[in-house]
């Protein structure tokens, strides 16, 4: 560790979590000891901590408390992991009709709780409450899983995201920590020059990204025969890691790829160096993965169920977040007690492409309308080259004037060489896996 790693990740972060009402330097310390337990030591943990959320949730949680009685339950009745099929599924839908009012703790004041909005990677953006101690243990097991691939707070990197920096605070953050943030929405040709310019002159450790983003630079970087980067590693989270993605990065980076998965309620998963295996942050939560009512144990594709064990503003036990995941029990060369998932399934997004050969990132889309209440649905499909459809499910608060800025914005982003049509449906469908995809495009470019 270099005597800037130490100053970060020693004093600084404590100090950014004393300020802040923080815990993320204390969680990190756990997690990277927690990490050495046995499976059983893990479950032992795990059940302790489901006991206390479910008392927590019956005596504070209006919904909770209903859904109990409606059941013929008592919170001593789920005792372990294995009890918890006594109770229903939790979907984005029931916690969006009882959101704040009814799932939300009444004995946590408002004061110390975090609104949270899911990036709504299925096209339904979801908000809810957390507390400060689950935000920050989160965000120790996403550190925890850097660590694993040789990242230290205070190294160099890059971060891609579809959201401008505004906050001052996250500024302030970034600088501390070194970190070099890019705000790209459109990956257009001078996009993608003034991108690959910015890492050569910064020269990160680190890099990571939704891989649609970062595939196109690699690609750009490939034909330019650019060779000044030199990272560690990349990591790649909120997207599918197609093998075409992974490898175009890798070859053109010069360096190898670790995904990671994640969702609201969910554990932090990370891929690992020494299999392709997602190692689960079992600490932070509990996983399943069930199909048809059944939960999987040791071989199977299923739905990703999470019981967040950390999160007592809004308790999400049993969550389903629509994902899709494949388990296959395999132990892990890392000695890692931590439970794996094989592949992830769920984030099937895709990219568009205009006649002018920009690319339009799924993440543009998900970011806009994580604020634009009127909507509680959209897709993106495109059926002709110069054409996009624009489905949207409105609510009653929806109007002309939004309606407007919606096509206004959408069409700036997407450029003037591809004619937006604006749809209001009664209903977005799914898939036949379950799923309501969010991007479709129908035709080959």
């Amino acid at each position: 560790m270099s005597s800037v790693n130490w100053i970060v990740e020693k004093l600084l972060l404590p100090l950014g979590d004393f300020t802040l009402g923080r815990t993320v330097s204390k969680n990190l310390n756990f997690l990277l000891k927690s990490q050495w337990w046995s499976s059983s030591d893990l479950k032992l943990f795990q059940d302790e901590k489901l006991r206390g959320l479910v008392i927590h949730a019956y005596n504070n949680v209006p919904y909770y408390n209903e859904l109990f009685k409606e059941n013929k339950l008592h919170p001593k009745d789920i005792h372990s992991i294995e009890d918890l099929p006594k109770l229903p599924i939790l979907t984005k839908e029931i916690i969006k009709k009882n959101f704040p009012h009814k799932i939300s703790a009444r004995n946590i004041k408002k004061n110390k709780q975090m609104l949270l909005c899911s990036s709504g990677s299925t096209g339904e953006p979801l908000m809810y409450s957390s507390t400060r101690g689950a935000y920050s243990f989160k965000m120790a097991t996403n550190l925890r899983g850097l660590y694993w691939h040789g990242f230290r707070l205070g190294d160099r990197h890059c971060k891609f995201s579809t959201n401008p920096r505004q906050a001052i605070n996250k500024k302030f953050q970034d600088i501390i920590t070194r970190c070099k943030y890019i705000s790209s929405q459109g990956v257009t040709q001078e996009d993608i020059v003034k991108n690959v310019q910015e890492l050569i002159e910064y020269k990160p450790k680190m890099i990571y990204g939704y891989p649609s983003t970062l595939s196109i630079l690699a690609e750009y970087i490939g034909k330019n025969n650019i060779k000044e980067l030199n990272p560690l590693f990349i990591n790649t989270h909120g997207e599918i890691l197609f093998p075409y993605m992974r490898e175009m990065i890798e070859q053109n980076f010069y360096c190898p790829v670790y995904d990671a998965y994640s969702g609201e309620g969910g554990a932090v998963s990370f891929q690992c160096d020494s299999s392709e295996a997602y190692h689960i942050a079992d600490e932070y939560a509990i996983t399943e993965i069930v199909n048809d009512g059944e939960t999987i144990i040791d071989k199977g594709r299923g739905e990703i169920i999470s019981t967040d064990l950390w999160n007592y503003a809004t308790p999400m036990i049993r969550y389903n977040i629509k994902d899709i995941g494949i388990i296959k029990k395999e132990t892990c060369n890392c000695k890692k007690g931590l439970s794996t998932m094989h592949k992830i399934e769920g984030r099937d997004s895709d990219m568009l492409i205009t006649p002018s050969g920009k690319y339009l990132i799924v993440h543009f889309f998900t970011g806009y309308f994580e604020w634009i209440h009127q909507v509680d649905q959209f897709q993106v499909i495109q059926n002709k080259t110069d054409e996009i459809e624009l489905y949207i499910k409105a609510n009653n608060k929806y109007s002309k004037s939004i309606q407007e800025k919606i096509i206004k914005d959408v069409q700036e982003y997407i450029g003037e060489d591809i004619q937006l049509q604006l749809k209001i449906v009664d209903n977005i469908p799914l898939t036949k896996s379950g799923k309501r995809r969010f991007m479709i495009r129908n035709i080959f470019i």
